[in-house]
């Protein structure tokens, strides 16, 4: 068995591990494309599901969170003075409107980033070839257009990058 069999199987192994089905052909750069994208979405989920830190506790924003929040933002934008949440782990209580307002504003601006930051490794991802592709992971700095592009609307809608 050859080195490059085994790092190819190994990388294997890991897209599997993930939920990823590895491309038949790793020099066909669309099925590449469309691996890298799959481990990009999975990162930037599991990014937003990780949550926020506000005034002393943590919030995971699972899906199920992000519509419970949701919800109770919407109770307090129809006048609502408090709302039931808690902080992972701990028991639920009424948050002021102040309160769920300020946790309302981290959440919507952590999902913000980053589903904008993914929409644009995305753009990347479209137009790179094999050799870049290797290179793009979750995290990693943007290409200098992108990057520009990424801090102009973070700049617009009053956030930071």
């Amino acid at each position: 068995m050859s080195l490059q069999h085994r790092k190819d199987s190994v990388r294997e192994l890991r897209l599997k591990q993930q939920g990823i089905t590895p491309p038949k052909d790793w020099n066909n750069v669309e099925q590449v494309r469309d691996v890298v994208k799959q481990q990009i979405g999975a990162a930037c989920s599991a990014a937003i599901y990780a949550g926020v830190d506000v005034g002393g506790a943590h919030y995971s924003l699972t899906e199920h969170d992000q519509t419970e929040l949701m919800a109770q933002n919407a109770a307090i934008a129809a006048g609502a003075q408090a709302v039931p949440y808690h902080a992972d782990g701990e028991l639920c209580r009424m948050y002021t409107a102040a309160e769920f307002s300020a946790l309302a504003q981290a959440a919507t601006a952590h999902v913000f980033y980053h589903r904008t930051y993914c929409n644009h490794v995305n753009a990347w991802i479209a137009r790179a070839g094999l050799d870049e592709l290797a290179a793009i992971e979750y995290g990693a700095e943007l290409p200098a257009d992108l990057a520009a592009s990424m801090a102009r609307i973070m700049q617009e809608v009053g956030g930071a990058v």
